[in-house]
């Protein structure tokens, strides 16, 4: 197999530019970070995790790159963003107001609409990308095309940041994040995910789906470290999940999978379980039952438009289950779901815990 050297971390190039951007950091006294997709691939999550740290900086990832810093119990976290204008009315304002944005691998093109452009023209944003910014879905007043890592390393090197951040602020604004999801509803879509994370090892590997389901599960689930939340690109593909729990079980068998989606994504690769019977890979399915295609059906309400092909009759998916060779549960309320969990984990095959909530579960919360 032909061997290839690594591609070199390249800097920053020294010079009035960064010499500012080091002048900002230094003088800045409430400046957050965005950080995105590209500070996996750089493989750079420890030193922006490290800079972070050394800055005190409330830090903000995308969806994409949930588990950069631990969202069960880093103080800087303020958890992934990008799919829900509910989260969007608490962060957006924070970047608004701070002194010093900047932007840590981070490309908005699978973010919202509210996204574009979230600051003033003037604001000073420092931006780290392994590409030119030609999208323009924002603007930076100083952009710098390099590696992540080394990126951080010299912007902050020789600086010691002038944040006055608590991290008790941040709590509260994590707090409140938090509840507009209501994860300690007695049951429904949030409890699901609330449940499953405190059921689940801490190091599980999740996959999630298209849908209503994914803009809250994005975020209810704590990421504790980085890749263990695999999702579509931008394209949203429907019933992904399956086959991207199929293969990070194939890749790290040892690892706990869990697999998130919805009944209408579920439906479309249902025969697909064939291959989780023949591979024995005995990944966990939890299934967000209300059968609808929940999110478009909101779109359709929110645009005055009449209900069409969005309802649906329900499948027996637990049944299914059963007869593909796996094992298979219905639950409508907490405590069946963690004894079905608690019986997923120690099956020898796949599970499949259809989770029956009702019709418009997700209104007014994603």
């Amino acid at each position: 197999m032909p061997r290839r050297a690594p591609p070199q971390k390249v800097a920053p190039a020294p010079g009035p530019a960064l010499d500012r951007a080091r002048a900002w950091l230094a003088a800045a006294k409430r400046p957050v970070a965005v950080v995105g997709l590209e500070t996996l691939a750089h493989g750079a999550e420890e030193a922006v995790r490290d800079f972070v740290h050394r800055h005190r900086l409330p830090t903000i990832t995308t969806y994409k790159a949930k588990g950069v810093l631990d969202e069960s119990c880093d103080p800087w976290s303020l958890g992934g963003a990008g799919l829900s204008p509910v989260a969007d009315r608490t962060l957006l304002p924070l970047l608004r107001d701070a002194d010093l944005v900047l932007l840590l691998g981070y490309d908005p093109i699978e973010q919202r609409i509210g996204w574009r452009q979230p600051w003033d023209a003037e604001a000073r944003v420092v931006e780290l990308t392994s590409q030119a910014n030609t999208h323009y879905m924002h603007q930076a007043a100083l952009s710098f095309v390099c590696d992540v890592g080394a990126g951080v390393a010299a912007l902050g090197a020789g600086v010691a940041g002038g944040s006055t951040w608590a991290t008790a602020e941040i709590a509260g604004i994590r707090g409140r994040l938090r509840a507009a999801y209501r994860p300690d509803e007695a049951w429904g879509p949030a409890a699901i995910c609330d449940v499953a994370r405190r059921v689940l090892p801490a190091d599980t590997i999740a996959t999630v789906d298209a849908g209503a389901h994914r803009i809250l599960f994005s975020q209810v689930w704590d990421c504790r470290n980085p890749r263990t939340l695999h999702q579509s690109t931008g394209l949203c593909t429907m019933g992904c999940a399956l086959p991207l729990a199929a293969g990070v079980k194939l890749a790290a068998p040892g690892s706990t999978v869990a697999c998130f989606v919805g009944d209408g994504c579920f439906e479309m690769v249902l025969g697909e379980l064939a291959t989780l019977r023949d591979r024995r890979l005995p990944v966990i399915f939890v299934v967000f039952v209300d059968a609808s295609l929940a999110l478009i059906e909101l779109k359709q309400r929110g645009s005055q438009m009449r209900n069409v092909g969005v309802d649906f009759g329900g499948t027996d998916f637990a049944a299914v289950a059963r007869a593909m060779g796996g094992e298979g549960h219905d639950v409508r309320e907490r405590a069946g779901l963690e004894s079905a969990l608690a019986r997923a984990l120690a099956a020898d095959r796949f599970t499949v815990i259809a989770c029956h909530i009702p019709p418009r579960s997700y209104d007014g919360r994603i």
